[in-house]
């Protein structure tokens, strides 16, 4: 080979075949979401009578469609005058508005929210000095809107992208009655844990008598948290001594990322891929051997 010429080494793709049936997933390593519960030892003695007593758990997950949907759009405007910038966003945030209203969405379903209102500064180069100088000012504000009907987002990115407006910040998901759904999950998890001492008491002969709920923790997961993120390729490796290298933009895929089903005695409703708000509940029983 000629002096200087560089030496690439490509990297085997060893991983196709599992890919096609994991998916590119498999780029974002292995790892599983969970609830965040520890369970704690199953057994303990009671210092105060020095009595053998026993924990029973139950674990619950619900899978529940939301109610509502709110999604957040945002929206900035620069200019040399203050009032300028307002007039820009205003006239804009109106032309949103009216479009909206042609989509069927009411008044009271929409909130303008102020976000800030900033002078804006640039650089001036003169006499090899670069000096730094007020250049105008930006308003930012924020249009949230609550839609009941999920595939209406569609129709409202069409509708935003027409007013100049291409930042959807984030899709919020409303439960409108947590508090019923967690007296299911209660509900649920207490019949878990009456069966668990039937059949401790049927397998091993093991009689327990309730002293206390120990632990009862409540959790919500909302789609806009379970989200993960992976860039998938292969790629060659080069000895660059001193010629820059310049490498090309690789596609960053998300997906919604669930948590781990095996860690739960019981799942209400399932997903079946769809992004739901998943309600949870760890609750852990005190018991006394007799």
């Amino acid at each position: 080979m000629k002096k200087g010429l560089l030496l690439l080494f490509v990297i085997t793709l060893a991983r196709i075949g599992w890919s096609q049936a994991a998916g590119n997933t498999v780029y974002s390593g292995s790892r599983n979401r969970t609830s965040g519960v520890t369970t704690g030892t199953l057994s303990s003695v009671d210092p105060k009578d020095s009595s053998q007593n026993y924990f029973v758990e139950a674990n619950v997950l619900m899978n529940v469609r939301a109610d509502e949907y709110v999604a957040v759009f945002a929206l900035a405007h620069e200019a040399p005058a203050l009032s300028e910038a307002n007039a820009k966003i205003g006239t804009q945030v109106n032309e949103f508005l009216a479009s909206l209203g042609k989509l069927g969405v009411k008044t009271n379903d929409v909130f303008v929210d102020f976000i800030s209102q900033n002078r804006v500064y640039d650089f001036v180069v003169a006499d090899n000095t670069a000096k730094e100088t007020q250049t105008g000012f930006e308003v930012k504000k924020n249009v949230a809107v609550r839609y009941k009907d999920r595939t209406l987002l569609d129709e409202l990115l069409a509708t935003a992208a027409k007013a100049g407006i291409f930042d959807l910040v984030k899709v919020e998901y409303v439960i409108s009655d947590i508090p019923a759904q967690r007296e299911n999950l209660l509900a649920e998890a207490s019949r878990i844990i009456r069966k668990k001492e039937a059949d401790h008491y049927r397998l091993f002969g093991v009689k327990k008598k309730p002293l206390e709920v120990y632990q009862e923790k409540y959790n919500a997961f909302f789609p806009t948290e379970m989200y993960s993120s992976y860039t998938a390729y292969e790629t060659g490796e080069v000895y660059r001594g001193n010629m820059p290298v310049v490498t090309k933009r690789k596609t960053r895929t998300s997906y919604y990322d669930p948590l781990d089903p095996a860690e739960f005695d019981l799942i209400i409703g399932q997903a079946e891929g769809e992004p739901m708000v998943q309600l949870t509940l760890y609750l852990k029983l005190k018991c006394k051997g007799r």
